[in-house]
């Protein structure tokens, strides 16, 4: 069995692959601040594989609650325990870190300051905090344990007006890197590029750049249909990184 724990689980790439995953037989704990009526019907039908998680992960509040003492704190180990329940070495605990906000999309001098704490919150504090957890609820799990990271080439490229974006992602890249390097237990980490979406990130990136460098670009790859569908990216990604669980050895 494959349990899976995916952020930023209600829009998106992040909708798309908790389709894409229950689909394909994955047991998925969704977090995020709010649920489509299309996920809470099926969370009902089916209350042990599907479960789903409100929790704001960009509010100071939410991160300093490790216990998940408030309705919409972190999760503790025990409820990420509980929905795995007993899992042995032909099992697999996923972490998919996919929340992000590109906001505040402004020039450096021009940032609100309230944006910028929420987006490093999001982006780069949530990663950080929600692996230490992951990694320490499962450290004596028999099971296969993997950290999946949705990255973004703004990781490793200055974009203007992207500042935070491009600092955030670029910083929970490295943490995940060193995670993969060395970590309180055995942990595959995989990060995954999947390019340009059609998400509502992109839109606001459209609708919001005007008049900054490279904002015409992405116009022009929006007006060309050089973006990628959500659920056809979703299904690759599946079907590339979550194939069919082989015995353990």
């Amino acid at each position: 069995m494959r349990s899976v724990f995916l952020t930023g689980a209600s829009r998106g790439l992040g909708a798309a692959l908790f389709q894409t995953l229950q689909t394909d037989g994955a047991r998925v704990l969704g977090l995020a601040r709010t649920f489509t009526t299309e996920q809470q019907t099926l969370a009902a039908q089916r209350p042990t594989s599907v479960r789903l998680r409100p929790t704001d992960l960009s509010d100071p509040a939410t991160l300093s609650d490790p216990a998940g003492v408030g309705p919409a704190g972190l999760p503790s180990g025990a409820e990420l325990a509980t929905f795995v329940g007993e899992a042995g070495p032909d099992d697999e605990i996923v972490l998919v870190h996919n929340a992000a906000t590109v906001e505040p999309i402004a020039l450096a001098g021009e940032l609100p300051p309230a944006a910028v704490l929420a987006a490093v919150n999001l982006n780069l504090v949530a990663p950080i905090l929600l692996t230490n957890l992951f990694l320490a609820t499962f450290r004596d799990s028999p099971a296969r344990v993997r950290i999946v990271y949705i990255a973004s080439s703004a990781a490793h490229r200055a974009y203007p007006g992207w500042a935070t974006y491009c600092a955030t992602k670029a910083g929970a890249e490295a943490f995940v890197r060193c995670v993969s390097e060395a970590a309180s237990r055995a942990c595959q980490v995989d990060i995954i590029d999947p390019g340009a979406i059609e998400t509502q990130m992109q839109q606001a990136l459209r609708d919001r750049g005007t008049g900054m460098p490279g904002h015409a670009r992405l116009v022009e790859r929006h007006r060309v249909g050089d973006i990628g569908d959500p659920s056809t990216v979703a299904k690759s990604i599946v079907d590339r990184y979550f194939p069919p669980l082989a015995p353990a050895l």
